[in-house]
């Protein structure tokens, strides 16, 4: 299993030029280079094959793809082509997404040229459909505008896919307070979406608790001191428990080997044992996708966010609905590096024990999405909510008795009574950028319903 969630990973992909030939080598060479080039330029781990011209080729290029561990293949019509060669290749890798990228024409000497690549591409392209094939097609020269744009939006899904498949998620406890839409169908999730699930006991994380010094936690509450705004109410104590319990999730999640975890604080922590993860897992979602309530869809699409942008990704409830925004906040939970300001720490007063992060999130374009089943007759799988807007400071708000929540009001590109009559659930993942459209593009790959507010 994969065992980072560094952001500056770079989407490998396979690069395969493919011509004819009875065509200059020289200019083949030449806008296979190119190719490469421009993929190189969108900040691309590129492995690429020599030219496959013949059938000849066609091993040798496919000893190099097989030895890597690719993302994702880029199949690059340089030329008309011979379809067997194409297919013989692409055929190794249909577990992977696949773009048909054709080249066009070319001017030279003032003369408008072509090497007959659109009429190969449409060759293999209506094969390919034909035999099945997922794949995406697009068509331009590599120094055409628009082209790097429509690659980047492929790596950065086909990524994405690629670190899903290879990441897991711990889950500790399960969907709090009956939460039906927390639940998950395990085989499901590993079949058509990726990740594995560990689930443990949130007993573990008491266990870990135990095993961390005094020392070591009071080391973390010298740094947070001059870091935080802490009320009055917050003893010692609680910031000494809040420091144990990030550290035993941090090595818990180290230890297990986790891209994100999910905790349920209701009601065996936040009652029982007498302290919420609120601010532990505040601390720890600057460095891994976090939330709480074990709410399994929820965290599945949080990190399919954090590996499409590499981004700090939070989540909210929904609480408020109206004509022209949405309001959103957790009960205690968000990343510190989303605060607007210096992060406020303050301590529940009602419906849980323990400290709270209650600072307000900053401004700026966000993406709200969730994950959710869906079933049709015999068929069984999933729905994804998705929604784009500016997120905004809200008006002072708190539930009956609570201190005030991180929160965010969105205004909406779309319609906010679409968004309410298609809820998915009361939590939503949040993510500090437009991907609206790499979310469809993923949603495609796996055969998820999209639904757009």
């Amino acid at each position: 299993m994969e065992n980072t969630q560094k952001s500056d990973v770079k989407p490998r992909v396979g690069f395969v030029p493919f011509s004819y030939p009875d065509y200059p080598r020289e200019l083949v060479i030449e806008f296979a280079k190119k190719s490469e080039e421009t993929l190189r330029d969108i900040g691309l781990d590129v492995i690429a094959t020599d030219p496959i011209i013949t059938w000849n080729d066609v091993e040798s290029a496919l000893k190099l793809l097989r030895s890597e561990d690719l993302d994702s293949i880029i199949a690059a019509i340089i030329s008309w082509v011979e379809a067997p060669n194409v297919i013989a290749v692409l055929k190794e890798f249909l577990n992977k997404p696949i773009v048909l990228w054709s080249h066009t024409m070319f001017m030279k000497n003032n003369e408008l040229l072509t090497l007959g690549p659109l009429p190969g591409a449409g060759v293999i392209k209506e094969s390919l459909e034909e035999m099945g094939i997922k794949f995406r097609f697009i068509w331009g020269m590599p120094d055409e505008k628009g082209i790097k744009d429509k690659l980047k939006l492929f790596v950065r899904v086909s990524h994405a896919l690629h670190r899903l498949n290879k990441s897991k998620i711990g889950l500790l406890g399960y969907a709090s307070m009956g939460m039906y839409t927390g639940t998950f169908d395990h085989v499901l999730v590993r079949q058509k979406i990726g990740p594995e699930i560990e689930h443990l006991d949130q007993y573990m994380i008491i266990k870990e608790v135990e095993n961390i010094s005094d020392e070591e936690a009071k080391k973390l509450i010298e740094k947070v001191r001059s870091k935080w705004d802490i009320s009055k109410e917050v003893t010692e104590k609680d910031l000494l428990l809040a420091m144990k319990m990030y550290l035993a999730l941090k090595n818990l999640a180290k230890k297990f080997g986790w891209n994100a975890l999910t905790v349920k604080c209701q009601y065996e922590l936040s009652r029982y044992y007498g302290f919420a993860p609120c601010v532990p897992l505040s601390m720890l979602a600057d460095e891994i996708t976090c939330s709480c309530e074990g709410d399994v869809p929820l965290i599945i699409t949080q990190l399919i966010m954090h590996y499409l942008t590499g981004l700090t990704v939070t989540y909210g409830d929904v609480h408020l609905i109206s004509n022209d925004h949405i309001l959103l906040g957790a009960c205690g939970f968000a990343p510190f590096k989303l605060s607007m300001d210096k992060p406020k720490i303050s301590k529940h007063t009602a419906l849980y024990l323990g400290l709270l992060n209650c600072t307000a999130y900053k401004k700026g374009r966000v993406t709200l999405a969730r994950l959710s089943s869906f079933k049709k007759d015999s068929y069984s799988g999933f729905k994804m909510h998705i929604a784009v807007g500016e997120a905004d400071i809200p008006e002072p708000f708190h539930e009956v008795g609570c201190p005030p929540y991180p929160s965010m009001k969105v205004k909406l590109d779309g319609s906010t009574d679409h968004f309410g009559q298609n809820l998915m659930s009361q939590h939503y993942a949040i993510v500090y950028q437009d991907i609206k459209n790499e979310l469809l593009e993923l949603c495609d790959f796996l055969g998820i319903k999209p639904i757009v507010s």
